[in-house]
């Protein structure tokens, strides 16, 4: 009996290891997947926040590409009317040449009427 009693010992004291070193596992898979689950919302958090940056990129893009045609707009319309516009000394000469014009048809007329 006392053989029976040593290994029942025996066996409880493996067990009792046994059980212990299986809780242990336990509580280090229980909090490795607290770490986990912990860097995954801290991951999840930068991946949202990420996507708002990106999604307020992309509107402040547009945006820009927006005033960009709308300058390159303004940029056709003042190179046309600056074509268009007539320069300082083309005014002169168009005055100039209108004034000697004028006087040769003020010369004609006193001649006619002589």
């Amino acid at each position: 009996m006392e053989y029976i009693t040593k290994r029942m010992f025996n066996f409880v004291e493996i067990y009792i290891k046994m059980a212990a070193n299986l809780q242990q596992r336990l509580d280090s898979i229980r909090s490795k997947a607290l770490l986990l689950t912990e860097r995954y919302s801290e991951m999840l958090e930068q991946k949202r926040a990420a996507e708002a940056q990106i999604a307020e990129l992309r509107a402040q893009l547009q945006r820009q590409q927006r005033e960009m045609s709308i300058m390159k707009q303004q940029i056709e319309n003042l190179q046309v009317v600056t074509t268009l516009a007539p320069k300082r000394e083309d005014v002169e000469r168009s005055r100039a040449f209108l004034s000697q014009l004028v006087r040769d048809i003020d010369k004609c007329i006193a001649e006619l009427t002589d």
